[in-house]
C-alpha cells in the first residue's frame, strides 16, 4: 500500500461508477493541474501524478505486482468497468508532486531498514550533501510519517491522520523512534526533468477507455451464455476431413483489414508510452519493411518482428523497460487476433 499525502482535497470518495475517468484526466490536464487522482478497490490501487497539467506518471498494484506507464492506465480502466471502486483528487504543489513521484517509482536509497540500524545523522548528510529530491518515509505496521525533500532540504512533513502538510518534524521523529519502526528513502529527478514526460501527449484515452469498455462486455457475454448453456451431446466428427489450403489473405483467417489497422495503431500507442514520438515511428518503419499489418498474422514473421523492435528500442533508450514493452506488445497482438 502506498501512503501518498491526503491533504487539500478536491474531490473524495466519488464511485467510480458514475464517471467517465478520461474526461477527468484531461480536463485536470487542460486546468494545468498539479496534484493526483487516486483510485481504490479491493486489493487494488492506482494513482496519476500531475504537475503543471503534465500527467508525470501512471501507477497501479494488485497483489503485490506494480504497473507503470500505458499498462497502468490500462489495468485502471480495466479495474473500473469490472469493480467500480472509489476516486480521489488531491491538490499539491510542483515541488510536492515530485515527491509524490519520489514514493511511486522514486530510486530506492533505503528499502525497509530498521531505523535503530540506520545512521540517521549521517543519512540526512547524505540527503543534504546530494541536494537530494524526494522523501523519507519511516513507519511501522500502525504508524506511518514522511518528510518531502528538495535539492537536500526538507520542504514539508506529514503523517497518518493528518490533513496538511505540516512544518515540523516532530510527528516524524516520534513514529522513527517506535520499537521496529523501519524506513524507506526514495529519490527522484528535479520536477521540471519529469515533466518533460507527459502521458497525455503519448497515450489515446478515450480508445483505451473504450478497448476496457468492450473487454468487460465481453466477459460479461462469455459468462452469461456459459450460466444459461445447456450441455449438449455433440456429433463425432469424421476420422478424415477434407479441407482446402489455407488461405493467406485477412479475410481468411478471420481478421478484417480493419482490425489489423487497430492492431498496428495499438503497438504505435504502447511504443509511444516507452519510446515517445521514436517508439511510434520505430513502429511504422518496422511493420512498413515487414510488409505491413499483415504480416503480423504469421508467427514467424512476428517473433522476428518483435526481436528488431527490441533491438532497435534499447538504441533508442537504453534505460527504457523495453522488455516489459515487448511483453506487452506480443500480449496485445495475442489478444487481437484471438478474437
Amino acid at each position: 500500500m502506498h501512503f501518498l499525502p491526503k491533504a487539500n482535497p478536491l474531490y473524495e470518495q466519488i464511485s467510480a461508477n458514475k464517471v467517465v475517468i478520461p474526461d477527468i484526466l484531461e480536463k485536470l490536464g487542460k486546468g494545468h493541474f498539479t496534484g493526483y487522482l487516486s483510485h481504490s478497490a479491493t486489493d487494488f490501487e492506482a494513482y496519476c501524478i500531475f504537475a503543471k497539467g503534465k500527467l508525470i506518471c501512471a501507477f497501479s498494484s494488485e497483489a503485490g505486482r506494480d504497473k507503470t506507464g500505458f499498462e497502468a492506465i490500462t489495468q485502471l480502466f480495466d479495474k473500473i468497468f469490472s469493480v467500480g471502486g472509489e476516486i480521489n483528487v488531491y491538490r499539491m504543489t510542483a515541488d510536492l508532486a515530485m515527491c509524490a513521484h519520489a514514493l511511486i517509482l522514486g530510486i530506492k536509497l533505503f528499502n525497509g531498514e530498521e531505523v535503530r540500524h540506520v545512521d540517521i545523522k549521517s543519512m540526512l548528510a547524505r540527503i543534504k550533501g546530494q541536494d537530494m529530491n524526494g522523501v523519507v518515509h519511516f513507519y511501522t505496521a500502525d504508524r506511518y510519517a514522511m518528510m518531502f525533500y528538495k535539492n537536500g532540504l526538507p520542504i514539508g512533513f506529514y503523517h497518518d491522520g493528518s490533513r496538511n502538510i505540516e512544518t515540523s518534524p516532530d510527528e516524524s521523529r516520534k513514529v522513527a523512534a517506535l520499537p521496529g519502526a523501519r524506513l524507506e528513502v526514495r529519490s527522484t529527478k528535479p520536477v521540471e526533468e519529469l515533466m518533460n514526460y507527459d502521458l497525455l501527449q503519448m497515450v489515446n484515452l478515450d480508445k483505451l477507455w473504450e478497448a476496457a469498455s468492450s473487454r468487460q462486455t465481453t466477459i460479461q457475454t462469455k459468462e452469461a451464455s456459459l450460466q444459461t448453456q445447456e450441455p449438449t451431446v455433440q456429433p463425432k466428427e469424421p476420422l478424415v476431413e477434407i479441407t482446402s489450403p489455407p488461405s493467406q489473405t485477412t479475410e481468411a483467417h478471420g481478421h478484417s483489414t480493419e482490425k489489423l489497422t487497430e492492431l498496428f495503431e495499438d503497438l504505435q500507442e504502447v511504443a509511444m508510452a516507452y519510446l515517445s514520438r521514436e517508439g511510434r515511428i520505430l513502429i511504422e518503419k518496422r511493420i512498413g519493411e515487414a510488409g505491413g499489418p499483415a504480416a503480423l498474422l504469421d508467427n514467424t514473421k512476428t517473433e522476428a518482428l518483435l526481436l528488431q523492435i527490441e533491438e532497435d528500442a534499447k538504441v533508442i533508450d537504453s534505460h527504457a523497460r523495453i522488455d516489459e514493452m515487448i511483453d506487452l506488445m506480443r500480449s496485445e497482438i495475442a489478444g487481437r487476433l484471438a478474437v
